[in-house]
């Protein structure tokens, strides 16, 4: 079956975070920067080489006891990510202190994008601060 040539809904769904690493993998180095290019960035998302995709949010699950940081967003041109200018920081969400339960739950938190992006694009995310326990990142997604 050939690719969706005019999308308006998504031909696969996408939750994975498109790594080597595997999913969910929790992050807990600290990026702290403002380009994407800092080297604790992690890649959250990849839109289809070729007919790119639909990035509707971002889930963020603490992994347990953390304390307040914030998890910063960049759109990636599908090249090299650690030149800046193939960068573009697309916005931030401030994470609380959390700790971990045997009875409760930790929180979880949706981060809204609802954009598409072109064939090849990709998404990556980095924290501000260093935390302990990790923040797991899952993609609500699809591809064209």
């Amino acid at each position: 079956m050939p690719g969706n040539t005019d999308p308006i809904y998504s031909r696969i769904g996408d939750v994975s975070t498109n790594t080597t690493t595997g999913m969910g993998q929790l992050i807990t180095a600290a990026a702290n920067d403002y380009t994407g290019i800092g080297a604790n960035n992690v890649l959250v998302f990849t839109a289809d080489a070729t007919n790119g995709g639909y990035l509707q949010r971002v889930r963020l699950k603490a992994g347990g006891t953390n304390v307040a940081s914030v998890m910063r967003f960049f759109i990636n041109n599908g090249t090299t990510v650690g030149t800046a200018t193939n960068n573009c920081f697309y916005g931030e969400i401030s994470l609380p202190a959390t700790t971990a339960s045997a009875t409760a739950a930790t929180v979880d938190m949706d981060y809204t994008f609802n954009i598409a992006l072109p064939a090849g694009f990709k998404v990556y995310a980095g924290l501000g601060t260093a935390v302990a326990a990790g923040w797991a990142m899952t993609p609500i997604a699809g591809k064209y």
